[in-house]
């Protein structure tokens, strides 16, 4: 059987000169199949083994010469192997998943869009990056949170209140090396609407232009977190080990800072989904005429 591995080797023969070749599982695999002469380790490629190679090889839609399909699409590589999932790129390459909050438009391209409740656009950040508009993005960890973003009330500043909305990611909807380049790109003010646990300030610290994290007010969250019912110290007690040294690297002007201190004091979390229906979201770090001249002072409005 011809394999996208069996094809890649013997592609690799054929694009050089030499006879004699190291002996291989793989090469092994075209001896058994009546190319090559082995001899102790080693194994040679004839002209006549190389002819036979090219026969299979085209005959089953391979090309005859190495290629490099990262970036190709599947559509593209079916030029060159019979696999269009070979090459190892990702099907989803570039893609995030946005939306706006509940009553307002997602608008690109200065074209307003309304989608239904529990919708979102799948789209190509590439394509989309210079024609957002919208004056901040929004971060969010969670899937359901983002699915239900219209059952969560915000109490957002001025110029922060039309965000658009975008999924952190996960292996199946979106990555979060795909949202970390859209951000960079986009260059607009953050919020980080998170869990408010260990891991979700680690997040929202690593987001290019935080400006602040999206939770209750400080001291709701603290109610909740000192709650025997609504805080979660199992989290915070599986959660300290590995981040430990992420959180401590994290600077006491950080955005997030104020949501770290209170999960510190009471080592405890709370989950964003709890905030569903339930709470009205707010950003919670510094008051907003601090919060933008120190954006401008960074280069960043």
């Amino acid at each position: 059987m011809l394999d996208q591995k069996l094809a890649e080797a013997m592609q690799r023969i054929l694009s050089r000169q030499d006879e004699r070749f190291t002996l291989t599982a793989t090469l092994q695999r075209l001896v058994d199949d009546g190319i090559g002469t082995k001899r102790g380790k080693s194994v040679y490629f004839y002209e006549r083994d190389r002819q036979a190679m090219r026969e299979w090889l085209e005959a089953k839609g391979f090309s005859t010469e190495p290629v490099d399909m990262s970036g190709m699409s599947r559509a593209e590589r079916l030029e060159v192997t019979p696999h269009e999932k070979a090459g190892g790129e990702a099907v989803k390459r570039n893609r995030i998943s946005i939306k706006a909050l509940a009553g307002q438009a997602l608008v690109i391209g200065g074209q307003p869009i309304n989608l239904p409740e529990e919708s979102h656009l799948d789209v190509d950040w590439t394509k989309i990056v210079s024609q957002i508009g919208h004056r901040c993005i929004m971060v969010v960890e969670n899937y359901e949170s983002f699915n239900r973003i219209h059952e969560t009330s915000f109490k957002l500043p001025v110029e922060y209140r039309s965000p658009l909305v975008v999924y952190r990611g996960d292996p199946h909807e979106s990555r979060i090396d795909n949202v970390l380049m859209f951000l960079g790109d986009a260059k607009l003010p953050v919020l980080a609407f998170v869990d408010a646990d260990l891991a979700g300030v680690v997040i929202a610290a690593s987001l290019p232009w935080l400006v602040g994290m999206v939770t209750p007010d400080l001291p709701t969250l603290g109610k909740q977190l000192s709650s025997p019912q609504i805080g979660r110290r199992d989290l915070f007690q599986n959660q300290y080990p590995s981040v430990q040294n992420a959180i401590a690297e994290i600077p006491a002007d950080a955005p997030c800072r104020g949501v770290l201190n209170l999960i510190l004091k009471y080592r405890s979390a709370v989950v964003q989904e709890y905030w569903i229906g339930r709470d009205t979201c707010l950003l919670t770090d510094q008051d907003s005429q601090d919060r933008d001249l120190a954006f401008a002072r960074r280069g960043q409005y």
